[in-house]
């Protein structure tokens, strides 16, 4: 998360999910646009950072977008829900996706 500046620990978590492999997108610690309630006072520059953020997601070409960051989960799908891409890719909460694996229980 970035205000909570909490990196490495999500992310060696992620990395012990058995998966086709793990993909890292360029610049994963920008902005997703969302900011608390920046992306409704400020719509079209909140959506203009989310393209860039999403830009790098799809170049990865994963059918799996993890976050820990709640704001940035709403914020990814609703460009996945833009874009048309629900049949293909989805976006989940790092703790979700460890509970779906089993990881963790419920």
């Amino acid at each position: 998360m970035n205000v909570q500046k909490v990196k490495d620990e999500p992310l060696s978590l992620l990395k012990q999910v058995k998966s086709k492999g793990y993909r890292e997108m360029n610049d994963k610690d920008q902005c997703c646009g969302f900011a608390g309630i920046y992306n409704i006072f400020n719509y079209d520059d909140s959506m203009e950072i989310l393209d860039s953020k999403m830009k790098n997601a799809k170049n990865t070409n994963a059918s799996i977008i993890v976050t820990s960051n709640t704001g940035c989960l709403l914020q990814m799908k609703l460009d996945i829900q833009r874009e048309g891409l629900e049949k293909s890719v989805r976006a989940v909460q790092l703790v979700d996706l460890l509970v779906e694996v089993g990881a963790v229980s419920k």
